[in-house]
């Protein structure tokens, strides 16, 4: 085999001609085709040539049954007609096995797509049952929030308040005792001119000569 023949496996070869593996193995033996073997792994591998073969053993088969077929072909005259494909049917069996090459891979890189979209889809899925989640949290623990942050700030006003409150009773008893002190000092200002004035009018009558 060289490295530009074309070659198929058995599986590639019982699905040409929509048939089991086990089929095609038994028409090898049966028929006593010279299929060759992958010297690596045992595994049997068909030539172009092989396949035709086994495509005009089946075709018979379903004709004129296998008992006549392999009398047939164990006839020299009759094995030996059985002519090998031409070069149209080569170039187009290669084609369709390029084909079915390219549709495997597409199928597969289609298949890959799918996976990635499913994991995007579930990805947003998750976002949104998080935004959602979300949502409610803000719903349900504003109002709390809110009546917390409020009440606060009610309690920091009514200490406002009652600082405010303190702060105007120091005042007013600071008024009073700076208004009791001026009223004292005004006193004692009178009761010291009055003091004055008596002793004035205590002296002698010379002494007012003085």
């Amino acid at each position: 085999m060289n490295d530009y023949e074309v070659t198929y496996s058995t599986g590639d070869v019982a699905k040409d001609l929509g048939v089991s593996k086990t089929t095609i193995i038994n028409l090898v033996k049966e028929f006593n085709l010279e299929v060759r073997k992958n010297p690596k792994n045992g595994y049997r591998f068909f030539t172009t040539d092989d396949l035709h073969k086994v495509r005009e053993i089946q075709k018979s088969i379903d004709e004129i049954g296998k008992e006549n077929t392999l009398r047939n072909w164990n006839n020299p005259k009759v094995k030996n007609s059985v002519k090998p494909t031409d070069s149209a049917d080569l170039e187009e069996i290669e084609t369709l096995k390029k084909g079915l090459t390219l549709q495997e891979k597409y199928n597969q890189s289609l298949i890959i797509e799918m996976s990635e979209l499913k994991e995007q889809i579930k990805s947003i899925q998750a976002k949104q049952m998080q935004k959602e989640d979300f949502e409610d949290l803000i719903i349900r623990e504003l109002p709390v929030a809110l009546k917390g942050a409020l009440g606060e700030k009610d309690n920091q006003i009514a200490e406002l308040k009652e600082q405010l409150s303190r702060i105007e009773e120091v005042q007013n008893n600071r008024d009073k005792i700076l208004v009791e002190a001026l009223r004292q000092s005004q006193e004692s200002h009178q009761q010291l001119a009055a003091g004055l004035s008596e002793k004035k009018n205590d002296k002698k009558w010379w002494e007012f000569w003085k």
